[in-house]
């Protein structure tokens, strides 16, 4: 077994943080009568009452602002068949992330991706900085209920399925 005590540079950190498997959420909203959305692989529950999540954004993030202004997001956690929809909402061209990827628009403009294993409209409640990130907390006001499609997982930096024991 190694160990690596500090000081450890950023890439063995994240190295490190690649070996936490996570799903994989895609986050989206119509701005200015277009979808904007993105990838994010850091999130979680936090609060039954009232009903939160949150995720962590890069602050660098170019996508997270247009997103945040709108009146609704939707976020859809993707199905293990959904590899090629993470990899196309984390392209660099973000005008083009929805090009192949299926998907809807709620009443009040959250965007959420076809067959996702599950999905849930929020607002901002409030943002957090935390280091090279914030956490955005996100206010549920709607939750999918009833799909039954395993979530694609994140992990040592590609996709993976869920494989039970």
């Amino acid at each position: 077994m190694t160990t690596i005590s500090e000081p450890f540079d950023q890439r063995t950190l994240r190295t490190f943080f690649g070996r936490i498997p996570s799903g994989v959420l895609a986050l989206g909203a119509m701005v200015d009568g277009e979808p904007v959305g993105m990838a994010v692989s850091s999130f979680t529950n936090v609060s039954l009452d009232p009903p939160l999540m949150v995720v962590s954004i890069r602050n660098e993030s170019a996508t997270w602002p247009l997103i945040a202004r709108a009146e609704a997001i939707g976020a859809s956690i993707l199905a293990e068949s959904q590899g090629a929809c993470g990899v196309q909402l984390s392209a660099k061209e973000a005008d083009r992330r929805f090009d192949s990827v299926g998907y809807r628009v709620t009443a009040s403009g959250a965007v959420v991706i076809d067959d996702a294993s599950a999905w849930f409209e929020a607002t901002v409640s409030e943002a957090i900085p935390a280091g090279d990130h914030f956490l955005v907390l996100l206010a549920l006001r709607r939750i999918s209920n009833g799909v039954d499609r395993s979530p694609l997982l994140f992990f040592r930096s590609t996709f993976a399925a869920v494989r039970h024991a």
